[in-house]
């Protein structure tokens, strides 16, 4: 079967979660043992569609090709699964980066999870952040609270995803004054997390994702608190602080959070996501904010 994804998402946040469930949809209901995603030429996408997208088919049964010869795509390394720094060259990574100084995105970047490449991974993602605060000339304020939002969730995606890779793809919009962040890993979800737990209480993919959006931890030890109110703080900071947009995916629950929503739902269960999504819009000029004001 042949899907077409041919609706121009924009700078539109949530259309581009609304595209790639309507991807999803048609790919449950072909028949086919094959289906091939076209993207029209000249689409462009938000890194809440094309990271989503790119989890989901990584962890589809069925066999799903990608068609396209859109420029965009290419630069941004979506198809062949996002930029591996571990596996380039020494200085090949940093030269790519370099090249995406005065650009307004980065690469979808296709890191090692293992605490065997801790010294790698900080290198890569010191890297990210520095390019990413460069690109829409962030002031000091706003660049702590931004390596706080990405750092908190690498570190979950180290710490509890079972997930041998993680992703991480950015999109600004200087015009709007905003930057898209999207951090994924197609490991075994929130809920799977919980399940390793002596003592779980949490049944399915939705009460997962409420616990850990409540800062229960998902680590049965003493000192472990801070990994689950991590998700609480960044939250506080990038909605109350930064008046952004936050999004939340694991297995078939979603959690949707902005100054004026604040809602959890579950998804049909066709529509399961190996592992875990968040997705930020994070607005980058507020003079008034301090980082401090939200680190427990």
């Amino acid at each position: 079967m042949d899907i077409e994804v041919s609706s121009n998402i924009g700078d539109k946040f949530l259309l581009g979660l609304e595209e790639v469930l309507n991807v999803i949809d048609s790919i449950n209901q072909s028949n086919d043992d094959e289906d091939v995603i076209i993207f029209q030429n000249n689409i462009f996408v938000t890194p809440l569609f094309i990271l989503p997208l790119l989890v989901y088919v990584n962890g589809c049964i069925k066999r799903i090709r990608y068609q396209y010869s859109n420029n965009y795509l290419n630069t941004i390394q979506f198809g062949i699964g996002g930029l591996k720094p571990d596996e380039l060259e020494s200085g090949i990574f940093h030269d790519l980066m370099d090249k995406c100084s005065f650009k307004t995105y980065i690469p979808i970047i296709n890191f090692p999870t293992d605490l065997k490449f801790t010294r790698e991974r900080n290198e890569i993602l010191s890297t990210v952040e520095s390019l990413l605060s460069h690109q829409v000339h962030a002031q000091s304020n706003i660049t702590a609270g931004l390596k706080y939002l990405i750092g908190e969730n690498i570190d979950n995606i180290i710490e509890h995803s079972d997930s041998e890779r993680g992703y991480i793809f950015s999109q600004a919009y200087p015009s709007k004054k905003y930057l898209d962040i999207c951090i994924a890993d197609n490991g075994i979800s929130l809920l799977g997390s919980y399940c390793k737990m002596k003592e779980n209480m949490y049944i399915d993919h939705l009460s997962a994702m409420k616990a850990a959006n409540s800062g229960i931890s998902t680590k049965n030890l003493p000192d472990a608190e801070n990994r689950g109110y991590g998700i609480k703080t960044s939250k506080k900071m990038l909605v109350d602080g930064l008046s952004g947009y936050f999004v939340m995916l694991s297995g078939n629950a979603l959690f949707l959070k902005s100054k004026s929503i604040n809602q959890f739902s579950a998804l049909p269960d066709i529509a399961t996501w190996q592992g875990t999504i968040v997705a930020m819009r994070i607005p980058y000029i507020n003079e008034g904010f301090n980082y401090i004001d939200f680190v427990e």
